[in-house]
């Protein structure tokens, strides 16, 4: 194929119109959340979400909650992308480019955080331990861009429909749940979430996009 064709076939992947409007209209709410949160004016919303999931804390649910948290910690993604390098048969389809998306992950998360250096719920409702800052939350933005490109790579990969049906399904609750955990738990606000989870897959949508530009030029070299 000439050069001028993998060209246009790259730009045409890359500059996805679907997902180009997904980031985009993931970017602007990011930046809606971000404006209240910067004014303050989140109070009332962040406030009454919180009472309400409090008041239905218990015993169980806590063990629940906390035990879906760590999915989403940096151990658990870095233990998964280790196993996924190890194994010959999977490390270029799954290990290297969840591995990069998962260093990225972590890089802009931080970057994030840093920026706004909003301050965490008050210690007494914390039912584990959490430090550093508040916004956006560093579990759902990481998780969505982690178990988001798992959710991918698994669609691409799997021959099996049904089996990577009932992944995607599973992957999808569980960036859910690890998202409501971090409210559940004390350790973020609402509009954390909300903003982990707006750029999250804003980012996603960039590095499926990247995915793709660099496998077309491998494919055609």
């Amino acid at each position: 194929m000439s050069s001028k064709k993998i060209s246009m076939n790259s730009k045409k992947i890359f500059m996805s119109k679907r997902r180009k409007g997904a980031a985009l209209a993931c970017f602007l709410f990011f930046i809606f959340i971000s404006y209240f949160v910067v004014t303050r004016d989140t109070l009332v919303f962040d406030s009454l979400l919180r009472e309400y999931i409090y008041g239905h804390r218990n015993e169980s649910l806590t063990v629940f909650f906390t035990t879906v948290t760590y999915l989403g910690n940096w151990n658990t993604i870095t233990l998964i992308c280790c196993l996924l390098l190890l194994i010959p048969q999977v490390r270029y389809s799954f290990g290297l480019p969840l591995s990069a998306a998962a260093i990225f992950a972590s890089l802009i998360q931080k970057a994030l955080k840093v920026s706004f250096h909003r301050a965490r719920p008050d210690l007494a409702l914390h039912l584990i331990s959490q430090g550093g800052y508040s916004f956006p939350s560093g579990h759902s933005f990481s998780v969505l861009i982690f178990y988001g490109m798992l959710l991918f790579l698994c669609r691409r990969n799997l021959k099996n429909k049904t089996v990577a049906n009932l992944i995607s399904l599973l992957l999808v609750c569980l960036i859910l749940l690890v998202g409501f955990s971090r409210i559940y738990l004390g350790v973020h606000y609402p509009t954390d979430v909300l903003g982990g989870w707006s750029m999250g897959l804003c980012v996603l949508m960039v590095f499926l996009s990247g995915l793709d530009f660099l496998c077309i030029h491998k494919r055609n070299l």
